[in-house]
């Protein structure tokens, strides 16, 4: 059987108690790259760790469901640790499938994703009574390279752009585009949850200009009034 569990956003005090238990249990744990050390030291079985990076996703990907499937013909259970939850941009969805195509059901285990605490241990509601009623989570980037489409501009709706940082110029004139104005506030987070953790706060117009080659994964974006709500 495939476990795929929910990582939370790094600190491993987020983890939630049946993500834990998997972990420190499992004999087999396959892991996604940027998962951090302290939660990664909690494995006592055998760990691999995915080589995923921008330009070769799909070649580490199909190297993930060759250890996975290896290590489930061979009868043992595997734990599938994945940052975030699963199934927000995390290609839980996908891995499901594929198991299920090889015989393999899956048990998901969801977790904290940085789309929701990033903003929140960053003081940013998401959410808040006559600053924004409504929240858009979107990635960085279509699965052909093309920028996500983005609705026209709601001074009542949160953006929150998970694996976008390194498209940061582009992403601010597609935001312009749709009519998002200038002073739009928008703030990065860095390694949320993180000891380092850290917060860059923004409008549209600055941002475009701004050099994103010090920021440090994961990280996200997020644009909306509430930046400034509290």
């Amino acid at each position: 059987k495939v476990f795929l569990i929910g990582a939370g956003p790094g600190d491993p005090k987020l983890l939630t108690i049946a993500a834990r238990s998997l972990l420190e249990s499992a004999k087999v744990v396959i892991a996604d790259r940027l998962i951090p050390e302290p939660i990664l030291n909690l494995v006592k079985g055998k760990l691999k760790i995915a080589n995923k990076f921008q330009g070769n996703a799909h070649f580490a990907q199909e190297e993930i469901y060759e250890w996975c499937l290896q290590a489930l013909d061979d009868g043992h259970d595997v734990v599938r640790l994945k940052g975030g939850d699963p199934f927000i941009f995390g290609r839980g969805g996908e891995e499901v499938l594929r198991f299920r195509k090889h015989g393999y059901q899956s048990t998901v285990i969801p977790g904290i994703s940085s789309s929701f605490s990033g903003p929140l241990l960053s003081n940013i509601p998401l959410t808040h009574r006559g600053t924004a009623n409504q929240i858009l989570i979107t990635t960085g980037r279509n699965s052909d390279g093309s920028l996500p489409s983005i609705p026209s501009y709601d001074k009542n709706r949160t953006l929150v752009m998970l694996m976008s940082v390194h498209r940061l110029a582009s992403i601010c004139q597609h935001l312009s585009d749709a009519g998002y104005p200038n002073t739009s506030p928008l703030a990065i987070i860095e390694k949320a949850s993180m000891p380092d953790q850290k917060t860059t706060s923004l409008i549209l117009q600055s941002a475009k200009q701004f050099d994103t080659s010090q920021i440090q994964q994961p990280a996200l974006i997020v644009v909306g009034n509430v930046i400034n709500a509290l």
